[in-house]
């Protein structure tokens, strides 16, 4: 800017010495106007360069990777429980401290409209002496192209948009210790799968998504874990060649009321059986008004060939279903939400949940037994001192009916748990 006025000063000063030496008059007036105003121009057109320079030269330390660094977002969230669970003779009683999960994201703006997100999970510790659920996996990493509020491209390992809890699963965002037992066997959350699609706002009370997807292995389908382990997710090679098609409806009716509705299709036999196709579909909303919520969801598959899937056990259900209800109060004082409580709440809830994976009888009928016909009550509450930090405590009482085949054992028990969760 100096170098700017300089110049300005010294132009100024040659253009007044270059001036005709007549006595002051119209005709010269105008003459110098125009020089000055010419003059301006000139100084105006170099700052603009001036700036427009200074604006894609970056300053000392703010090279390519500085400013990358400033695009990219990093956060994550964790699970840390006690659990006592109570003996019932599955040999699964007892008192457990566990490291569930810590799960670090990233997010990076590529450009102003082009982002790169990833989440790396580690459970149990992330070692093998955590057991057979231990491990560390990429639960996520795709592209995302912005390219209008109603239309956007992703590419990637994504999670699969269907149920309540699948794409919202951080520990702040559901009030129990764990996830309902409906997400985790009829609905596999954490469910992700290779995929590409579109997904948009539709007005401002519709959002969507659709993709094309890796599908679901059914050999690894069975009466107990329901269709959880038939997640494909990074694997080598997909269990057969065809594609799966999930999509989600978000409709925000009104400011206090959420529904969703979303589902999941494809065939799941391996490649060179007959299809068997397996279908999930799902509705879940939330209404709140005052300090109570009201929350539930809806989850059914369907199985159009069992018998082509493969399974190791013929155990498999032609249909599952399943469904939970709950309502919540939010029991924090006012008087109390100041100071380093600003912020916080308490939740007491109480939910009740019931599914079946052996709905409408299995594939070897003498393999219906009554405890893949499960219930839960659960009861607990949910303490935020802050928004990114909840401390949860619930008892859950487990229900099936009844051992029903020789070798039977309950598949769960009743247990309280304590879990600490954050994000970050």
């Amino acid at each position: 800017m100096e170098t700017l006025k300089k110049l300005f000063m010294m132009l100024a000063v040659a253009a007044l010495f270059c001036a005709p030496t007549t006595p002051a008059g119209a005709a010269s007036l105008e003459e110098m106007q125009k020089q000055i105003d010419d003059l301006s121009g000139q100084m105006k057109a170099l700052r603009e360069k001036e700036a427009a320079t200074a604006a894609t030269t970056p300053k000392a330390g703010e090279g390519y990777l500085k400013q990358a660094w400033d695009r990219t977002r990093i956060g994550g969230y964790g699970e840390l429980d006690y659990v006592f669970r109570k003996e019932n003779g599955n040999g699964n009683g007892g008192n457990t401290f566990e490291p569930r999960r810590v799960v670090l994201y990233v997010n990076s703006g590529l450009t102003d409209w082009l982002t790169f997100s990833t989440e790396l999970e580690w459970e149990h510790g992330g070692v093998p002496d955590g057991g057979p659920d231990a491990g560390v996996s990429v639960e996520q990493a795709f592209l995302d192209a912005k390219l209008a509020r109603s239309l956007n491209l992703r590419a990637g390992l994504m999670l699969v948009p269907v149920g309540a809890l699948n794409l919202y699963h951080e520990p702040t965002s559901f009030n129990s210790t764990t996830r309902p037992q409906l997400d985790q066997f009829i609905i596999p959350s954490t469910w992700s799968e290779m995929g590409a699609g579109i997904h948009g706002a539709l007005g401002n009370k519709v959002d969507y998504q659709l993709f094309a997807m890796t599908g679901l292995d059914g050999r690894n389908f069975s009466a107990e874990s329901g269709i959880r382990e038939g997640r494909q997710e990074f694997a080598p090679k997909d269990s057969n060649r065809n594609m799966a098609v999930a999509g989600r409806l978000e409709v925000r009716p009104c400011t206090n009321l959420y529904t969703n509705f979303s589902f999941h299709t494809a065939n799941s036999a391996p490649s060179g059986s007959n299809t068997a196709y397996t279908t999930v579909l799902a509705f879940d909303g939330k209404y709140w008004i005052g300090d109570f919520d009201l929350a539930g969801e809806y989850a059914r598959v369907y199985q159009d060939n069992p018998a082509a899937l493969g399974t190791a056990k013929n155990d498999i259900g032609h249909n599952m279903s399943g469904y939970w209800v709950e309502g919540a109060y939010h029991v924090m004082p006012k008087s109390l939400k100041k100071g380093k409580l600003a912020d916080a709440d308490a939740v007491l809830f109480a939910r009740w949940s019931e599914f079946n994976t052996q709905d409408g009888g299995a594939l070897d009928p003498a393999t219906v037994s009554g405890i893949y016909d499960r219930n839960y009550a659960t009861f607990g509450i949910a303490f935020k001192p802050a928004t990114a930090v909840v401390v949860k405590a619930d008892y859950q009482i487990y229900g099936d009916h009844g051992l029903t085949n020789p070798g039977d054992r309950h598949l769960d028990n009743d247990k309280f748990q304590l879990t600490l969760g954050f994000v970050y």
